[in-house]
């Protein structure tokens, strides 16, 4: 084979200043994007930039029980570091009072590479370091499920409250958890569209596309840059089911939130189903400034909120926050008691799918399943193979007279039997939704995904414990290989 360059003096000269000019605009492209973000967020939200006192503080910061403690488990040992301390001061311009604590946990790493854990009480215009001169808290991992039970036990000891909610803050993957992953940077995700004035997903490649694109490391949520641990399914259940058990006396969160890409989806739910009443998150990728918390705690600045009213507000906040600057945003909040029924639903929909394939003509089935869930039909997100099971429903139903069976009395049984199943799976998730909003580009999204891969399933996806009792892995099997 021929070198593309020789090595010359000249073409050497002329390589290294080819490198420097695609570096160079590549890195001006870059800055431009975060800019451009930030200005359309100043624009609509105000500039911060007030500094915030952190107090040192020794004394019992023990509270009475109030009606709600929110406790922010914030995963920053990463690049999220500045939008997390954004989202700290606007936690300040509210602050704590006589209806709501407002505590946070912080792992982030400080200028010089220094790794550090926080633990704040957070008050109106002040924040209190209270983990100072605890030895066991100063340098913790976020992707180690054992510290995030260590935060909600000292949370619930020292700050007891009728209401407890929960928001996990990083990065995040939804249903998958890569062997090989990045931090996404902002301006990998987005771009910016000088007509609408507005910020939008850049949907030419997708979310695991770019992550496998790259040698750089991240995933999962609550990941911990300095250790390379996360939370995938397995450490979140555990660790929901011993705070569930051991600090709230058997009850649930009264929410639990994903300040999060990508983690609304049913696979998720199945796992947060077990110890929370609602669960709060996005079907889409979000900006890094995640949610707006002066909005989000405005309320509790006049009283108190219901779970229902609560999280219904932080949905609603999201949309004004967000509907300005992109028409790509989705924010839900699901009654996880439905979830059952939802699974079942797809359970049912799944093994009738199933004999369709083994007994379809022409592969009819298949290709009716592939337009249901095609990219310029159904609604998916900034990771296609994530889509909106409402609308994949929707279209399903549509597309059933397409269905050719070898057998037309069974070809008749099963069509009544899938469209009554899949309205019944449109009505449940209706149900289930308690609030739900979504920008433009996304408008027919109804607030719970699920994952279905045009090509292959992620080697992660089967460990789920949604895969071990629902027939719908067995599906998307059946419908890849036929």
């Amino acid at each position: 084979m021929r070198p593309f360059f020789k090595r010359t003096k000249g073409s050497l000269l002329f390589l290294i200043l080819c490198l420097f000019v695609f570096s160079t605009t590549k890195i001006i492209a870059e800055a431009d994007i975060v800019d451009q973000i930030n200005a359309l967020i100043e624009t609509t939200t105000g500039k911060d930039n007030t500094d915030v006192p952190i107090i040192k503080y020794t004394k019992d910061a023990s509270q009475e029980r109030k009606e709600w403690t929110l406790m922010i488990y914030i995963s920053a040992d990463n690049d999220l570091r500045n939008f997390a301390i954004r989202n700290i001061k606007q936690m300040a311009k509210i602050g704590s009072n006589k209806h709501i604590n407002i505590i946070v946990h912080l792992d982030i790493k400080l200028s010089g590479n220094k790794k550090v854990t926080k633990r704040y009480y957070i008050k109106e215009n002040q924040i209190l370091h209270l983990n100072a001169d605890d030895p066991s808290s100063q340098r913790m991992d976020s992707g180690n499920p054992e510290t995030l039970i260590s935060f909600c036990r000292w949370g619930t000891s020292n700050f007891p409250a009728k209401h407890y909610g929960l928001i996990l803050w990083n990065h995040g993957t939804g249903a998958i958890n890569p062997n090989r992953g990045r931090i996404i940077k902002l301006s990998d995700l987005f771009k910016f569209n000088p007509l609408l004035n507005k910020v939008e997903v850049d949907r030419s490649i997708g979310f695991f596309d770019l992550l496998n694109a790259t040698q750089m490391e991240d995933r999962g949520i609550c990941w911990d840059d300095t250790t390379g641990n996360y939370l995938n399914d397995k450490d979140l259940d555990y660790a929901l089911k011993t705070i569930k058990k051991e600090m709230l006396g058997g009850n649930n969160f009264s929410f639990v939130g994903f300040d999060a890409c990508l983690m609304q989806m049913i696979e998720v739910a199945n796992t947060v189903k077990n110890y929370s009443d609602i669960m709060i998150g996005s079907q889409e990728v979000i900006l890094g400034t995640g949610w707006n918390y002066v909005e989000v705690l405005k309320p509790f600045q006049k009283g108190s909120l219901s779970t229902e009213a609560f999280a219904k507000h932080i949905v609603a906040s999201y949309k004004t926050a967000y509907e300005r600057i992109t028409n790509d945003f989705t924010l839900s909040a699901l009654r996880l008691e439905y979830i059952d029924l939802l699974e079942e639903n797809i359970d049912a929909v799944a093994c009738l799918l199933i004999e369709c394939l083994k007994k379809q003509v022409n592969k009819s089935v298949k290709k009716a399943i592939a337009t249901s869930r095609s990219k310029i039909l159904c609604t998916h997100f900034d990771e296609p193979s994530f889509i909106d099971l409402h609308h994949f429903y929707l279209n399903l139903l549509a597309t059933l007279k397409h269905f050719s069976l070898n057998n037309r009395s069974e070809e008749k049984m099963y069509k009544e039997a899938l469209s009554k199943a899949l309205m019944e799976g449109c009505n449940i998730i209706e149900e289930l939704s308690l609030a739900n909003v979504c920008g433009k580009n996304l408008s027919k999204a109804k607030g719970i995904s699920i994952y279905f891969p045009p090509r292959r399933i992620y080697y992660s996806y089967r460990d789920l414990d949604f895969c071990k009792f629902n027939n719908w892995i067995v599906l998307l099997t059946q419908y890849l290989n036929v």
